[in-house]
């Protein structure tokens, strides 16, 4: 087959359920001018071959635009970028992480800019797009592993400036910032800076990434086409998991690497009073470097400054929204009021006494009548109750496109009353919600089908509480196979909390 103009390294060892994932990325590319050499760097060869096997990948091999590189002993992640650099013989190289992704437009859109900007500015080195951080987990189901994509994450400033050429010293001094999976460098110089520094456990894209742009300028496309994923458990800390990306191990020490990556601000070694003054290159490293390391020490003062700042100010905003939520328009907590010979469900009769606390999975009753509505299960679901507190807590690390709270009515109007559902719910931070009528139906011949019936939206306020009154009379209960009140979180919301102070469900004409 033809020389391929852009090589593609991916680093793996026995992750099978990642890289399969990153090679179906690059199998998406509209550009089609790529050549991938997966380097195993001392995994499994057969536990890889199978994977790749199952995934629909192997025909990507026989034609040898994917290669193989299978290490007998792990060399470490810098040295098996290496490796597949110079195995390569590619105009351009990326590094594609075995767990990162991209936009299947990615290779095509960085070769046009590399194109075009190259006859502007001779000493380009390379390209790069935005980054958006993926949150993930791993979810086991009958033995089988899967990831589950939990929604995206926020990135420091650095990962989203706007200059059409990364800045060597902000990048020095943490003020612009990169993943290898948003660049795609010419391949000859990699090499020739020395590729990735060998001794690094941890650091070593900045380390050679400082060394590269003392020589080469990088250019920025303003487009989010790179995929950065992170998981949100993480298992092992002294070795890393087979499942889990532990590369942020808390027992490697940050600081030497940190230090070690930084450009030197000393004279050049080779340079000694015998060897004349220093060369213009040498010159220019040694301003650079002294630049990065006086605006790294101002820039270290200056955002403690700004987090104290930050912080009290956070605080003191919070102390006035309490404040404004106590004397403003928020109303007093108000319980449910229906009789108590017309309740047939509390949620404090089903709590009991004391305090509870559950893991909760989608589609799982809990409290008998309870349970969470989603398209997907994901992990840190949490409910905890304390009836002395008369506070109900659910905890929703990410609600996505749709998540309801969801009360089984059936059963509960067997007089054919009507039933009315009374709740209470407050938070720190105002939010709208709704409530509705989950319904199955059966038509005449029998089949089925589930729609929301009598959707209300509430309001409530910041610091404060409200009070939700829904009436659902015999005939819309009756006409339903199996009614439940959902109650409908916001979407897309992060790290949610829904309070609840009351759940009462009475029947109608006696309450």
């Amino acid at each position: 087959m033809p020389q391929a103009r852009v090589g593609i390294v991916v680093r793996t060892k026995d992750r099978p359920l990642f890289v399969t994932r990153a090679l179906h990325a690059v199998m998406a590319q509209t550009a089609r001018d790529w050549q991938v050499i997966l380097v195993n760097d001392g995994g499994d060869p057969g536990a890889l071959v199978q994977a790749i096997d199952a995934a629909g990948l192997s025909p990507a091999f026989d034609d040898q635009r994917m290669t193989t590189l299978n290490l007998t002993a792990s060399i470490g992640r810098s040295a098996a970028f290496n490796r597949g650099a110079e195995t390569l013989q590619t105009e351009m190289v990326c590094c594609l992480d075995d767990d990162d992704t991209w936009e299947p437009d990615f290779i095509a859109a960085l070769l046009r800019l590399y194109d075009d900007t190259k006859p502007m500015a001779p000493d380009l080195g390379g390209v790069a797009a935005l980054v958006t951080a993926v949150r993930e987990d791993i979810v086991t189901k009958k033995g089988r592993e899967s990831i589950v994509r939990l929604g995206t994450e926020g990135l420091p400033a650095a990962f989203t400036r706007e200059d059409f050429f990364v800045n060597p010293i902000a990048y020095a001094t943490y003020r612009h910032d990169l993943y290898p999976v948003q660049w795609m460098l010419n391949r000859k110089a990699v090499l020739a800076c020395g590729g990735f520094p060998e001794a690094f456990s941890v650091m070593e894209d900045r380390a050679f990434m400082n060394r590269f742009l003392q020589r080469w300028r990088l250019a920025l496309l303003d487009r989010p086409l790179a995929y950065h994923h992170r998981r949100v458990q993480r298992s092992g800390d002294k070795a890393q998991s087979v499942a889990m990306n532990t590369l942020d191990n808390p027992s490697y020490d940050w600081r030497l690497f940190s230090d070690l990556a930084k450009i030197e601000v000393n004279t050049p070694h080779e340079q000694t009073q015998d060897t004349g003054p220093l060369s213009a290159i040498q010159a220019g490293d040694l301003i650079r470097a002294s630049a990065a390391t006086l605006l790294k020490e101002v820039n270290d003062e200056t955002s403690a400054l700004w987090h104290k700042i930050n912080g009290e100010a956070q605080s003191l905003r919070a102390s006035i929204e309490a404040v404004d939520a106590r004397i403003g328009d928020v109303e007093p907590r108000q319980g449910a009021d229906a009789a108590p010979q017309a309740r047939v469900w509390s949620l404090w009769d089903a709590v009991g006494g004391g305090d509870i606390g559950y893991r909760l999975a989608v589609q799982t009753p809990f409290l008998t009548r309870l349970e969470l509505s989603a398209p997907s299960d994901q992990p840190g679901l949490l409910f905890h109750a304390s009836t002395a507190a008369q506070r109900a807590v659910l905890q929703v690390p990410q609600t996505e496109g749709f998540m309801a709270l969801e009360l089984s009515l059936q059963d509960l109007d067997p007089r054919g009353l009507g039933l009315r559902c009374e709740l209470v719910v407050s938070g720190n931070e105002g939010y709208l919600f709704e409530t509705a009528l989950s319904a199955a139906h059966h038509d005449r011949i029998g089949r089925k089908s589930h729609r929301f019936e009598e959707h209300h939206v509430h309001a409530c306020p910041a610091g404060g509480a409200v009070k939700v009154d829904r009436q659902f009379p015999a005939s819309l209960l009756g006409s339903a196979k199996t009614a439940k009140l959902s109650i409908i979180l916001p979407r897309q919301a992060h790290n949610f909390r829904l309070v609840l102070h009351d759940l009462v469900v009475s029947r109608l004409q006696e309450a």
